[in-house]
C-alpha cells in the first residue's frame, strides 16, 4: 500500500475478502496466462499490451499471447485497458475520475487488471507495473535494466494513482525519445510520442511568440503603435508588443484563431513576450501597469481578452502566458481566465539552494505563493542545468526533489524542467532526466533513493565512488556559498584544485572498479568530462595554482592530448554541442586547433614571482553567440597567437572572463588589466569599452570605454581596469562599439591580475 502527502496515490477501499491471492504469472519459462485487450481497444491500449507482452518474456522467456475478449479459452487472464471485459470485473469502477493519466492495478480472483484513464492512463499502468512489481527500469533510451526471473509472482493489488501534475516534461536531449518518455511517464511538448504512445500535451509555439504572431518586419511600418514606445519612441528592435492597443487586440485574436486552425492538434497556445526586456512605456500601458502593481497586469488583461475571444470556437485550447523577468510578480487584481495557463520562470535563481526556503531565493518564492492565490492553472518552467557551459559540473541534485515538492505545495499543475536540451553528453544528463522525471510522477519520493537507485543501475560497481564525487562537488558548492546560477562560470570558487584534484582520485577508483566492463567504463569517463573540462579550458591557471599551493598537477598530458580525448569521447558519445549556441567544434578549436604558443608574462609582470601575477588567456574566455558575436581567431600579434575577435557591429558583452579564482591567501589586492587592439578606419566615435560587473551584487564595479581618436594604430595596447580584492561573482567584460564605419574589429589577447603595490 502507497500513499502521499500530495494525493498521487490512493489505496483502494476494498474490503480483504475481494482481494485475490498472490498470483503466479509466469514459472519456469512458461504461463497459462493471455493479455486481453477489447476488439475496440485505443491504440495506447493496443500498444501497452504489446509492451506488457514483450517485457514479460523478456523477463520470464514465457510468450504471453494477446487476445481478444472472446478468445480466452478459460485461461487466466491479465486485462489491459478499458473495456466491457474489465467493467464486469470491475462495475464500481469511476473511470472519469482517473482523467487522462492516471492508472488502475489491481487483482480479483485469477485476474490482474492493468487499466487507465483515457488516452494514456493504461499505458502508466503497465509501465507501472513492470517497475514496481516486476523491477524494470529504463534509464536511458539506450539502457534499461530487465530482471531475468523465471518464477513471476505478483502480489495482491489495490492500486489508484492519479498524477497531481497534468503536464510533465523534463527536456533533456535523451527524454525526447518516444519510448523512455512514455515508460518514465513524461507527457510532455517535446518528447517524440505518437498516438500509440498516449499522445502528449501539444503546444502551438511553444513560447516567446509575440514577433511571430506580429512580424515586425510586415507590420512595423504601417503599425508602429502596435510595439513598444520606449524612452518615448516606437521601437521593434529590442522591444515587445504594445498589449493595451485595441487593433493590436483584434489582430493577435484573429493571428491566434488562424494558428489554430492550421493546428487542430495543438491543446495550448502560447501568447507570450519575447525573451528580452524592452516592454511598453506608453502612457496607457504604464497607467494600467501602476494600478496593477506590476507589468504583469497589462499582459494579463491582454491574454485574457484574448482567450475570452478564442474559447468558443477552441474550449479545448488553454492560452499559456509567461511570468519571466519583468512580469514575474503577478497583478494586484486582474486574474487569469479559466483558460489561461501561467508558466512562472525560475531563471534569476540560485540553483544550489531550494527555491522554497532560506533568503538566497526569497523574491521567487514570494512570486510563485501570489500567483498560486490567483491562477487555476499555474505551470512552472524550472531550470536544471549550465546553459553556458553543459559540460561544467552544475551541483543541483540536491535542490531537485524539494523544488518539485515546493511547487506543487503551492498548487502547480504543470512542470518544464529545461535541461542540456540541444546536444548529448552534458554532465549527468541521464541522471537528471530519470530523476525528475520519477519526481515530476510522484513528488513525494526520496530524489536521494532515487538517485542512489540510478547511480547503481547505470554504473554498477562504479555507484560508490561517483556518489562520493556527487557529495564532494554539492559539499563544496555549498562551503563556498556560491550563487549557482544556469550561466555559472568555469571559475566557480567551488572549482578549486583540491576538490579537482580528489575529484580525479574518485573517478579513477571508478574506472578501476568497472574496467572489465567496456559499456560501464564509457559510462563512468563519460561522467568524469565535467572535471577534465575544468582542467582543459583553466589549465594554465590551475596549473599556476598548484605551484602556488605546492600541489601536485594531477594530469600527465599535455593539454592538446588531454582536450583531444575528452573531445574524442564526447563526440563518440553523440554529443555535438558545448553549450546552448556553441557547436563541439568551437570547443576543439579553442583548446588544440588553434595556432597557440607559448606566452610569456603579462606586460609589466616580466620581472614579477609567479605568484604576483595571474595570466587569463583567451582559451577560459566565455564568448558570447559564438561564431556570430565573438570568436577565437589566429593573430600572430597575440600574446599567444590567438585572441578573441568580435566585429564592431554591435555593443554586446561579447568577451567574458570569470573571476574568484583561489589563491593563497597572501595576496588580497590585485590590479586588473586587460589587452585590447582594435582594427582601426577612423577616428571618429566610440571604439570599444570594458569593465567589471559585480554579479552577487547586480551592479558595476568599473566601467571604461575607449574612443577611436583614442587609438593610435592597430597594435594591442593595455588597459587597467580596477585594483580590488577578489571575491566571487566578478566578471571582466569587453564590448565593441557599434561603429563599423571606424573600426573593424576588436581583438581581446588577454586579462591579467598583478600583484597591487
Amino acid at each position: 500500500m502507497r500513499s502521499t502527502a500530495l494525493g498521487v496515490t490512493v489505496v483502494l477501499a476494498v474490503p480483504a475478502c475481494a482481494l485475490a491471492r498472490p498470483l503466479v504469472l509466469a514459472d519456469g519459462g512458461e504461463t497459462a496466462y493471455c493479455i486481453v485487450v477489447a476488439d475496440d481497444g485505443t491504440a495506447p491500449e493496443r500498444h501497452a499490451a504489446e509492451e506488457l507482452s514483450h517485457f514479460l518474456l523478456e523477463v520470464t522467456r514465457a510468450d504471453f499471447p494477446i487476445v481478444g475478449p472472446a478468445d480466452v479459452g478459460g485461461r487466466p487472464r491479465i486485462l489491459v485497458g478499458q473495456g466491457a471485459h474489465v467493467e464486469a470485473v470491475l462495475p464500481e469502477c469511476d473511470w472519469a475520475s482517473l482523467g487522462s493519466d492516471g492508472l488502475i492495478k489491481r487483482t480479483v480472483g485469477s485476474d490482474l487488471i492493468l487499466a487507465g484513464g483515457r488516452p494514456r492512463g493504461t499505458l502508466y499502468a503497465v509501465y507501472d507495473f513492470l517497475e514496481d512489481e516486476v523491477g524494470c527500469r529504463w534509464w536511458t533510451s539506450s539502457a534499461s535494466t530487465i530482471p531475468l526471473k523465471r518464477r513471476l509472482v505478483v502480489p495482491e493489488l489495490a492500486v489508484r494513482e492519479v498524477p497531481v501534475l497534468e503536464y510533465r516534461e523534463p527536456f533533456w536531449f535523451d527524454a525526447f525519445d518516444g519510448d523512455w518518455a512514455v515508460r518514465n511517464r513524461a507527457n510532455g511538448n517535446t518528447a517524440r510520442l505518437d498516438e500509440a504512445r498516449g499522445g502528449k500535451h501539444v503546444y502551438k509555439g511553444f513560447v516567446h511568440t509575440f514577433y511571430p504572431l506580429v512580424p515586425p518586419e510586415e507590420h512595423f511600418a504601417t503599425h508602429p503603435e502596435w510595439y513598444s514606445e520606449i524612452g518615448g519612441v516606437r521601437r521593434a528592435d529590442g522591444g515587445q508588443l504594445c498589449t493595451t492597443n485595441p487593433e493590436l487586440t483584434a489582430f493577435v485574436i484573429e493571428r491566434v484563431k488562424q494558428w489554430l486552425r492550421e493546428s487542430p492538434e495543438a491543446t495550448i497556445i502560447s501568447l507570450s513576450q519575447n525573451d528580452w526586456g524592452g516592454r511598453c512605456e506608453c502612457a496607457n500601458c504604464r497607467a494600467l501597469e501602476e494600478a496593477e502593481g506590476s507589468p504583469s497586469g497589462p499582459l494579463l488583461h491582454f491574454v485574457n481578452q484574448v482567450a475570452e475571444a478564442i474559447e468558443p470556437e477552441f474550449p479545448q485550447v488553454a492560452i499559456d502566458t509567461l511570468a519571466y523577468q519583468y512580469t514575474r510578480k503577478p497583478p494586484l487584481r486582474v486574474r487569469p481566465r479559466g483558460n489561461v495557463i501561467v508558466r512562472l520562470c525560475s531563471i534569476e535563481c540560485s540553483f544550489a539552494d531550494p527555491l522554497g526556503t532560506g533568503d538566497t531565493n526569497r523574491s521567487f518564492a514570494e512570486d510563485i505563493e501570489g500567483w498560486s492565490k490567483v491562477c487555476n492553472r499555474l505551470y512552472i518552467w524550472d531550470y536544471t542545468t549550465n546553459f553556458a557551459h553543459y559540460l561544467l559540473p552544475h551541483p543541483n541534485l540536491r535542490v531537485l526533489g524539494p523544488n518539485v515538492r515546493f511547487f506543487v505545495r503551492n498548487g502547480v499543475r504543470g512542470i518544464f524542467e529545461q535541461g542540456a536540451y540541444t546536444s548529448a553528453g552534458a554532465e549527468f544528463a541521464e541522471l537528471r532526466a530519470w530523476v525528475l522525471a520519477k519526481l515530476l510522477w510522484d513528488p513525494e519520493q526520496d530524489d536521494q533513493a532515487l538517485i542512489d537507485e540510478f547511480l547503481a543501475g547505470y554504473y554498477g560497481q562504479a555507484a560508490g565512488p561517483i556518489g562520493a564525487y556527487i557529495k564532494l562537488m554539492h559539499d563544496s558548492c555549498e562551503v563556498s556559498d556560491h550563487y549557482l546560477s544556469c550561466f555559472s562560470s568555469a571559475q566557480a570558487p567551488f572549482l578549486n584544485l583540491e576538490v579537482l584534484t580528489e575529484a580525479k582520485r574518485l573517478f579513477a577508483e571508478a574506472e578501476r572498479l568497472v574496467a572489465a566492463n567496456a559499456e560501464l567504463l564509457n559510462r563512468v569517463r563519460m561522467a568524469e568530462v565535467p572535471v577534465d573540462y575544468v582542467f582543459a579550458i583553466r589549465w594554465g591557471e590551475l596549473q599556476q595554482s598548484a605551484k602556488l599551493q605546492g600541489l601536485d598537477w594531477p594530469i600527465g598530458e599535455s593539454r592538446a592530448d588531454f582536450s583531444r580525448r575528452m573531445i574524442e569521447l564526447l563526440r563518440a558519445n553523440g554529443a555535438t554541442m558545448h553549450s546552448e549556441g556553441s557547436r563541439l567544434e568551437a570547443l576543439e578549436q579553442k583548446l588544440y586547433g588553434m595556432p597557440r604558443q607559448e606566452a610569456g608574462p603579462p606586460p609589466g609582470c616580466e620581472d614579477l614571482p609567479i605568484g604576483d601575477y595571474l595570466d587569463l588567456q583567451d582559451d577560459g574566455f566565455s564568448l558570447y553567440r559564438e561564431g556570430e558575436l565573438s570568436a577565437l581567431a589566429a593573430d600572430p600579434s597575440a600574446s599567444d597567437g590567438v585572441a578573441a575577435r568580435m566585429p564592431a557591429t554591435h555593443i554586446e558583452w561579447a568577451v567574458q572572463q570569470a573571476l574568484g579564482v583561489p589563491t593563497d591567501g597572501t595576496m588580497d589586492r590585485w590590479t586588473v588589466c586587460v589587452v585590447i587592439r582594435g582594427d582601426v578606419r577612423g577616428q571618429e566615435g566610440p571604439a570599444f569599452s570594458f569593465g567589471l560587473w559585480d554579479s552577487a551584487n547586480g551592479q558595476p564595479v568599473a566601467s571604461h570605454a575607449v574612443g577611436c581618436a583614442d587609438l593610435a594604430d592597430s597594435s594591442y595596447q593595455v588597459y587597467e581596469i580596477a585594483t580590488i580584492s577578489l571575491k566571487p561573482g566578478l566578471l571582466l567584460w569587453v564590448a565593441p562599439a557599434n561603429n563599423e564605419a571606424n573600426i573593424e574589429a576588436v581583438w581581446v589577447d588577454r586579462f591579467f591580475l598583478k600583484r597591487a603595490e
